[in-house]
């Protein structure tokens, strides 16, 4: 019979360390400690933004095999994304395995679908085992719950949809000035894959050119490349390209914008279209990944095809003019944020999964 454990559930948290979402998620429950919920967090880095990062990886590696294996962790929540992500994760897996601590996969790149198709056939099946052995596979939303279940075969039993959570403010701030001009924002990397080409000829159309408004679009990548064309189109006095920001520089863009845009190509559920929902921004988005479990069209926001820079400048010209209709989208965004994706209530979500997974593998916790 299983030795049933009575204490907070330790759970190594392995991630990367960087400026993505999934590392800022984190680093709140990290900042919290143990005290602020029902599991103690250990924090395993894989992978950092610096050159030697490669260097450190095999020893991390070897750190976290002796820690399972002198059972200092209950369970393992794997991060996983495309790429490399998977490769390192795999390594990962294979001691709790070995040793039989459960292991969550939490799956957040937009472009796995494609990354998993690509893979030869030897890799693509063990990235399969890796899923299938999950105890649980978090999931952002419908659309990758259809995936790792109907594509690589995992139990649907054992897939758990948690959508993001952000910070937000405890209300919304005031933007009731005389004479305001409506801001657009942009948050995210700069460049095709977020639909910034579209998105810039967007402005400069005629519809959104007779318009009073002006535009933020924050973030790295292309940011030389769409400086240069904001200038070619003209849009010098009403766009600014600022590059990276940092948090607080962030939270003051948000708390003085009224749309937030994301006409992205690829996603899974990105969190800048959460914090503009979080901050009472009307959103005009794109339907890819996750979103369209978030946004409904015309209720909280606006949906607009992939690359199609005329129905992106329809979208914001409809909620540049009309400030009521502008007014009434924000509302329901921020609303639905309060109910679902504010990051006051997600820790508790998250943990309900360990506990779940504990209890099927014969442990048990309590405070």
């Amino acid at each position: 019979m299983k030795q049933v454990r009575e204490s907070v559930p330790r759970v190594a948290v392995v991630l990367p360390h960087s400026a993505g979402g999934i590392f800022r998620l984190f680093e709140h429950f990290r900042r919290q400690g143990p005290n602020e919920g029902r599991s103690d967090f250990r924090f395993v880095v894989t992978k950092e933004d610096r050159p030697t990062s490669l260097l450190w990886f095999f020893p991390r590696l070897l750190a976290f095999c002796l820690n399972v294996l002198l059972r200092q962790f209950d369970v393992c929540h794997l991060n996983v994304s495309a790429d490399g992500s998977t490769l390192r994760k795999t390594l990962f897996a294979v001691p709790c395995v070995l040793t039989g601590v459960p292991y969550t996969i939490h799956l957040h790149s937009g472009r796995y679908p494609a990354f998993y198709r690509n893979l030869p056939a030897p890799l693509r099946n063990i990235v399969r085992a890796f899923f299938r052995r999950a105890a649980r596979v978090i999931v952002l939303g419908q659309v990758w719950r259809d995936f790792v279940v109907e594509v690589i075969g995992v139990d649907p039993a054992r897939v758990v949809i948690l959508p993001n959570a952000v910070h937000g403010p405890d209300a919304v701030p005031n933007r009731d000035a005389p004479e305001r001009v409506p801001q657009i924002l942009f948050l995210g990397r700069l460049g095709p894959g977020k639909g910034i080409p579209e998105l810039v000829e967007a402005l400069a159309r005629d519809d959104m050119r007779s318009l009073s408004w002006r535009a933020v679009l924050a973030g790295d990548g292309q940011v030389a490349e769409t400086q240069a064309a904001v200038a070619a189109a003209g849009l010098d006095d009403r766009v600014e390209v600022p590059g990276w920001v940092g948090p607080e520089a962030v939270e003051t863009l948000l708390a003085a914008s009224d749309i937030l845009v994301l006409p992205s190509h690829v996603e899974n559920l990105p969190l800048s279209m959460l914090e503009g929902m979080g901050y009472g921004l009307c959103p005009v988005v794109t339907p890819v990944g996750a979103v369209p479990d978030v946004i409904r069209d015309g209720e909280n926001g606006f949906l607009v095809p992939v690359d199609d820079a005329a129905a992106l400048a329809g979208a914001l010209a409809r909620v540049v003019s009309d400030g009521d209709l502008r007014d009434r989208l924000a509302a329901q965004a921020r609303a639905d944020f309060e109910v679902s994706y504010d990051i006051r209530h997600y820790r508790e979500k998250l943990e309900a999964v360990y506990l779940d997974v504990l209890a099927a593998s014969g442990q048990r916790s309590a405070r």
